[in-house]
């Protein structure tokens, strides 16, 4: 039985099922309440209880991903010194686990304990290899050491050309992040910029929509109207929900609604390309997505509150 994939299943679960039982108290709190503007704010603080949890323990997943990958070659290098000593594996990880790797060391003395049971070393590799299964660089590394050994081959020497392409992957990594960090601050610009730009279109139009609300334009030869009038489909009931959620009414619930949808999405998106372009994970993207997308709804609430926003 795999004891760590069973662990990791449990807190998989434990960061889905807790926040999923708070989620469903606070929104049967606001249907009881019966007020919709109050169910409308209760759900959108639901979601965040839901998926800030899951979000943060895979992020912190990454973070040690990256951490066990930065420490990875000193390891192999450690180990490749024991090989050329004459020592057998088990007795190369009994040295090495003497060793500081930082989050690292657990799995080699895991590695060391596995090996001292009897457990195959191929066996051992698999484990390990399971064990940070998000690193492509890592399981790569354990395919070439695998292949190595099982063919009768140099492993020592194996070890040291997997160490220095993993060092020199690493630090064309860090020299890609630092020419692309420019770049995200950029689109955190672009992206406020563009919620600056959407309010103050809802703060000029709106008005002016609101104002010949049903009456025809003799020039253009149109009226303003609400699209979503007597339909309950997507996106109107969408944008129902998010019209309780400002106490937006009539018209004036339809456009700004179409407008926080626009900012939100530009949020969503533009926080998961920043990540997968400043830090080549689409997990880090969330991370600004979900900063884009907070600030987004705390600033439309917070004009619609003080009465700012039109509506």
């Amino acid at each position: 039985m795999d004891w760590n994939a069973d662990i990791k299943l449990g807190k998989s679960l434990q960061v889905i099922v807790i926040p999923g039982v708070i989620a469903a108290v606070i929104i049967s709190i606001g249907l009881l309440l019966g007020d919709p503007a109050v169910l409308a704010n209760l759900v959108i603080i639901a979601a965040f209880v839901l998926i800030v949890p899951y979000f943060l323990f895979k992020y912190s997943r990454l973070l040690w991903v990256r951490a066990v990958e930065n420490q990875f070659p000193n390891f192999v290098r450690d180990l490749a010194d024991s090989q050329r000593s004459g020592m057998s594996f088990s007795e190369s990880l009994e040295i090495v686990s003497r060793g500081n790797y930082g989050k690292l060391t657990p799995e080699v003395i895991k590695m060391k304990n596995r090996l001292s049971w009897g457990t195959h070393f191929i066996r051992v590799l698999e484990i390990f290899g399971k064990d940070v299964k998000e690193s492509k660089v890592i399981g790569e590394a354990l395919a070439i050491v695998k292949q190595s050994y099982e063919s009768g081959g140099n492993t020592a020497a194996t070890l040291d050309a997997v160490a220095r392409d993993i060092i020199t992957l690493k630090e064309a990594d860090a020299e890609r992040a630092s020419l692309v960090k420019q770049n995200v601050a950029i689109m955190y610009g672009l992206f406020f910029m563009f919620m600056g730009i959407a309010i103050m279109i809802i703060y000029i139009m709106v008005p002016i929509i609101t104002e010949q609300e049903g009456a025809e334009n003799q020039l253009a030869g149109f009226k303003f109207i609400n699209p979503c009038d007597g339909v309950v489909i997507f996106p109107c009931d969408f944008f129902a929900f998010i019209s309780l959620l400002f106490g937006a009414e009539g018209i004036t619930s339809y456009y700004i609604s179409l407008f926080f949808s626009v900012v939100l999405m530009q949020g969503i998106f533009t926080g998961l390309i920043a990540g997968q372009l400043g830090e080549d994970s689409v997990t880090a993207g969330g991370k600004h997505a979900l900063i884009m997308t907070t600030a987004a709804i705390a600033t439309f609430i917070s004009l619609a509150k003080i009465g700012i926003l039109p509506t």
